[in-house]
């Protein structure tokens, strides 16, 4: 597809963004088809909403479906500014990330950091969107001191209109489970043979395939990226897009008010409250995710999510265990490796066996299972679903040790990883875990309390340190545990290595924490770290010795 926008003369002297794509089945009310070899710039101008179809005298090449989104309409009524020429020049996309930009996009800079517009204006941006006067500007301005989100609000709606009323989107919010749930709708669409975007914590996936493209690893895509992702979509045919709405995701307003068909409601638990300032904000922001939804799934046996359903007016759906609900899991034996995890849908039994991930996975699949009962996707025999990288994944070795890596860094889900493998463990249980500098230091305690009550042994490590020393943050980790259970090593290699020189066939060690992440923060530096990778060499070398090479030999 070519997006591109045509500036023509005779519209007041603002830009036109056309969008073109080459697909005759998107064509819609007030797209324009065309078949001409002249530039499309120079076809005669028609008035938005005022056309339906335009042949030119040529067929030799097509593009088909142009699609008018004027800049004019968007400022309407905003308090702006142009400084310069606006006239001739094609605006490809807006854009807010001065490394993402092309010949022809508008740089949206919402600071004056002038080294980034340069970088922006090298990179081929014609014109910047900005808040702030830029002196000596080289392309033109257009300047929005106070309406910048009113103007990200009227972009979502254009957007929404023009590809995302064709595509149904689903926003998963929650302190845990939301990558693991939006993997879960994801593979179940996936089973019913719809093609689906997955955007969250490890990235933008098409139908399962990593899309490799430069967006920002943040949980919740920032809005232009976001948008990005709606356009690629809507090109390529997928029919869903699930993403995760983190609580400062929501809060920085990341989906402008882009319309959510589906908002899904997992729990609370502590998280992120030092960038919240508290539990109430905390809470507020991940119920903004209802303000954009269209209807929500809860879970009914979470009491945060109860009392949001309470105060909406939208229809709500909702799963748990209480046989009012409109999906109903029923309990399940946790004790051995394989699981029949059951539920009765709309008077239905539904189950699917796989490999037991406790109690809360299964409570994940139930929250996957209603939200696409709630779009009436109809489905039957649902086949085993995989667990998303860094969650209990599994490291297969020859040791004999049973090995996973979690992401779990609140004292809810490290709960939830070593109540699973308690269910089945039959001998001792190692959890290697730390918790991250500068970052809510009111779960430290809680995480250690967690630790030593399920794990035999708990290897107490850093995570992302950041600017606070290891030590302290251990002894914050380790206050009022029984310290009889619990071994320090504040290198996080080495303790992970600790863990698996210590484990005897049979043993259990979870690696808690970082999960997919493949770096680590600590004294203001970021640097190259995988748990994964620390496994695997460790093993690879160890070739069922210790070598003299073992960094705690």
């Amino acid at each position: 597809m070519h997006t591109n926008c045509f500036f023509n003369p005779c519209h007041d002297q603002f830009p036109v963004l056309m969008i073109l794509h080459c697909d005759s089945t998107k064509f819609l009310h007030n797209h324009i088809f065309i078949h001409s070899t002249r530039d499309i710039s120079n076809t005669p101008f028609i008035r938005y909403k005022e056309f339906n179809l335009l042949y030119a005298d040529s067929q030799e090449w097509c593009r088909e479906c142009v699609t008018i989104f004027p800049l004019k309409e968007l400022l309407n009524g905003l308090d702006y500014k142009i400084k310069g020429d606006l006239k001739d020049f094609t605006i490809n996309r807006f854009i807010d990330h001065s490394k993402q930009i092309d010949e022809g996009d508008v740089f949206v800079s919402e600071t004056d950091n002038r080294v980034f517009i340069e970088e922006a204006i090298q990179n081929g941006a014609k014109t910047i969107l900005t808040e702030y006067f830029i002196p000596d500007c080289s392309v033109p301005q257009v300047i929005l001191p106070t309406d910048m989100d009113l103007l990200k609000e009227r972009i979502s709606s254009m957007t929404y209109k023009l590809y995302g009323k064709q595509i149904k989107t689903i926003g998963i919010t929650g302190t845990n489970g939301k990558t693991t749930v939006a993997s879960f709708i994801g593979q179940l669409l996936m089973q019913q043979q719809k093609s689906v975007c997955v955007i969250g914590t490890l990235g933008v996936f098409i139908n399962g395939q990593k899309l490799e493209r430069p967006f920002r690893s943040n949980t919740t895509l920032p809005f232009y990226d976001f948008l990005q992702v709606v356009n690629y979509c809507y090109e390529h045919h997928v029919e869903y897009i699930v993403l995760e709405a983190s609580s400062q995701g929501l809060l920085d307003n990341r989906l402008g008010m882009y319309p959510i068909d589906l908002g899904v409601f997992l729990n609370i638990g502590k998280d992120h409250l030092e960038f919240h300032g508290g539990m109430v904000p905390y809470k507020k922001s991940k119920e903004l995710l209802a303000t954009l939804s269209k209807q929500i799934v809860i879970n009914d046996d979470d009491e945060w999510c109860r009392s949001i359903a309470e105060k909406t007016d939208l229809p709500v759906i909702r799963f748990g265990e209480q046989y009012t609900n409109d999906v109903i899991y029923q309990k399940a034996d946790y004790s051995t490796e394989i699981v029949h995890y059951k539920y009765i849908v709309r008077d239905k039994e539904v189950q699917l066996k796989m490999k037991n991930s406790g109690y809360y996975n299964g409570m994940n699949i139930a929250a996957a299972i209603a939200s696409l009962s709630a779009l009436n996707i109809p489905f039957g025999e649902i086949k085993a679903l995989t667990l998303p990288k860094g969650r209990l994944e599994q490291i297969q070795n020859s040791k004999g040790v049973e090995v996973l890596i979690d992401y779990a860094h609140t004292p809810d889900a490290l709960e939830a990883c070593l109540s699973t493998v308690t269910s089945y463990a039959k001998k001792d249980i190692y959890v290697v875990f730390g918790c991250g500098g500068n970052r809510d230091k009111q779960k430290r305690k809680g995480m250690g309390e967690v630790a030593t009550k399920y794990a035999t042994k708990a290897i107490i490590t850093s995570d992302n340190p950041r600017n606070e020393r290891p030590e302290d943050i251990i002894a914050e980790i380790v206050s009022g545990v029984d310290l009889k259970k619990v071994m320090i090593e504040p290198d996080r290699k080495k303790a992970i290595i600790l863990a698996l020189r210590s484990a005897q066939k049979g043993d259990v060690i979870l690696i808690a924490g970082k999960g997919h992440e493949q770096e680590q923060i600590a004294n203001g530096l970021v640097v190259p770290f995988s748990d994964h990778q620390v496994v695997h060499d460790y093993l690879e070398e160890l070739g069922g010795l210790i070598t003299k090479n073992d960094p705690v030999a």
